[in-house]
């Protein structure tokens, strides 16, 4: 892609959404077909270079859901607000969804709430609306943890470094952390964008309350059911079990057995994601982590064929 192009797309435009101010690229030409929604805390920054490279495919938007915590940042919500944007913008074709992590939770809320605006949707490691059975399967706090079922604790520490104008700090921190671990290749552009965001104090309020509303039983009940679910085509990427448990066993300092369990029940929980539709295809990304899209771009590229 050339560089002035480029350039282009690393400007985000915005627009005022119910309250929020959303903001956004749209990469390639004509009408949006491709939106990437992405996980727990992400920006744009960490997707420029993918959005990029599918634009030779797909008019892309990639945007970033709103921060104002002062309307619920529940799946209902965000699926809204998505949909307002799309009709601002203004989209006119069916769209595929390329969703990561909790990305997940919103692509199936949109399908559920506009079927006729979705073709397809390829789920990327995507967070289970069941993912409170962690809770009953590791029953203590430093299990949750260790599990990497609670996220809450890192985010409300990141806050406190960002409330108290430490950016530095995090600059420092997250240099080290994904998605920096997981790919080396940023432009400068992106890996400022994402280094500078991480030290703003309401992009982790609206990933604590993301997370927090996501295991509120009754703001996701609804995304457990399978009959209203729209017969479309869904490709689930999942990662690689024994690159997982290699690497839960080396961060959280588990033991093997530990590691297992946890590897065993993720997949447990993503197999409900296959009974959603008729048409649903599971591929694995064996020598990836959860960060599929940083590492193994090629089976990105092959389940939107699949779509």
């Amino acid at each position: 892609m050339e560089i002035s192009k480029m350039k282009k797309f690393l400007t985000l435009d915005s627009k005022a959404i119910e309250g929020q101010n959303i903001s956004y690229s749209i990469f390639g030409e004509g009408d949006i077909d491709l939106v990437i929604e992405m996980g727990l805390g992400a920006v744009a920054g960490e997707w420029w270079h993918i959005a990029a490279q599918l634009s030779k495919q797909f008019t892309v938007l990639l945007y970033e859901r709103g921060r104002n915590i002062s309307k619920a940042r529940s799946p209902r919500n965000i699926a809204e607000e998505l949909h307002a944007l799309l009709m601002k913008l203004p989209c006119k074709s069916k769209v595929t969804f390329l969703a990561h992590s909790q990305g997940g939770l919103y692509a199936q809320q949109f399908a559920r709430m506009y079927p006729n605006m979705v073709r397809g949707i390829v789920f990327v490691d995507p967070l289970s609306a069941n993912d409170n059975t962690y809770k009953s399967v590791f029953l203590t706090a430093q299990e949750q943890k260790k599990s990497g079922f609670n996220k809450s604790e890192n985010l409300v520490i990141m806050r406190k470094l960002a409330s108290c104008h430490l950016g530095f700090v995090i600059k420092l921190i997250m240099r080290k952390a994904p998605p920096f671990y997981y790919y080396n290749q940023f432009s400068p552009e992106a890996k400022k964008y994402i280094l500078d965001e991480l030290t703003k104090v309401e992009l982790h309020d609206a990933a604590l309350e993301e997370y927090r509303i996501a295991h509120e039983e009754k703001e996701i009940c609804q995304l457990k059911e399978k009959g209203n679910f729209p017969q479309i085509p869904i490709v689930l990427i999942t990662h690689g079990s024994e690159f997982e448990i290699k690497e839960i066993m080396e961060f959280c300092q588990t033991t093997k057995e530990f590691a297992e369990k946890v590897e065993e029940l993720w997949q447990s929980l993503m197999q409900g994601y296959l009974t959603f539709s008729e048409q649903s295809v599971l591929l694995r990304a064996s020598n990836s982590g959860h960060y599929i899209h940083l590492t193994d771009f090629e089976v990105i590229k092959l389940a939107l064929l699949r779509i």
